[in-house]
């Protein structure tokens, strides 16, 4: 089964995966509005019909062991079980969001009163939901039937099989638990590693501040003392200058310096 992409006149069709003539529908352009999310069903009914299909597969190989249960290899049966479980469960979500798209598309049209052609492209896709449907409560129906069976001949395949696949699965979601609270508490100590570091620099600036003030209340008396260094420099060449004249004036005879 197959679904149109609702871009314009094509058709296309693809065999369903176990038996029966294959489906095909044919969209024509719609309005807008409408084939946004006619678009939207198709999409999600064309994943749901994958999905089954995948179902299908699974199923095959589950009744294909149980036909040789005795000689199929126990972890295999396990893993089929896990994978049959996993695929229903997503099944199983993908059929409400297909329902809920319908029946809100639905319920829009029956308020908004819009055209028979978007009218008959809902109720074929609808029945194309219900066919799809139908394969995949048969395939359940399979499965349920087959451990009935293996119950009465006393190979219990969902206590042997199926409760320890889910206790394989709890295990699984309880080591996955220990890893994600074992990376959030390496996150917080980064993050305390983190907040150490800022606190570090904050206070290398507050000492950087503080020498900074220092420098500056002490410039007042480094100034001071550099005014008196240019004092006595001139004062010294000032003398120097008078000596100079002294000798100059009375003789080296009679200048003495003591």
């Amino acid at each position: 089964m197959s679904f149109q992409d609702f871009g314009g006149n094509r058709s296309r069709a693809t065999p369903p995966s176990s038996g029966g003539a294959p489906v095909t529908v044919t969209v024509t352009s719609s309005a807008p509005m409408g084939q946004s999310a006619l678009n939207q069903i198709s999409e999600s009914l064309l994943q749901y019909q994958r999905n089954v299909g995948i179902l299908d597969k699974i199923v095959h190989s589950l009744t294909s062991s149980s036909s040789g249960a005795r000689t199929s290899h126990a972890s295999n049966r396990q893993e089929l079980e896990m994978q049959y479980q996993a695929q229903v469960d997503v099944i199983t979500q993908l059929g409400n969001k297909v329902h809920s798209l319908i029946h809100d598309q639905t319920s829009k049209q029956q308020k908004a009163g819009t055209n028979s052609q978007l009218k008959t492209t809902l109720v074929k896709l609808e029945r194309d939901f219900e066919r799809v449907q139908k394969q995949a409560t048969a395939l359940q129906n399979t499965v349920s039937r087959m451990r009935e069976k293996q119950s009465a001949a006393g190979v219990d395949s969902s206590s042997s099989g199926g409760n320890t696949a889910y206790e394989q699965y709890q295990q699984q979601q309880q080591v996955q638990l220990q890893e994600d609270r074992l990376a959030e508490q390496i996150m917080r100590e980064r993050e305390e590693e983190i907040r150490g570091i800022n606190r570090g620099m904050h206070q290398v600036n507050e000492i950087y501040k503080d020498l900074a003030h220092i420098v500056e209340s002490q410039q007042e008396q480094v100034d001071a003392i550099e005014t008196q260094m240019e004092d006595s420099r001139a004062n010294a060449e000032a003398g120097l200058t008078q000596i100079e004249k002294a000798n100059d004036k009375y003789g080296s005879s009679n200048c003495v310096i003591s």
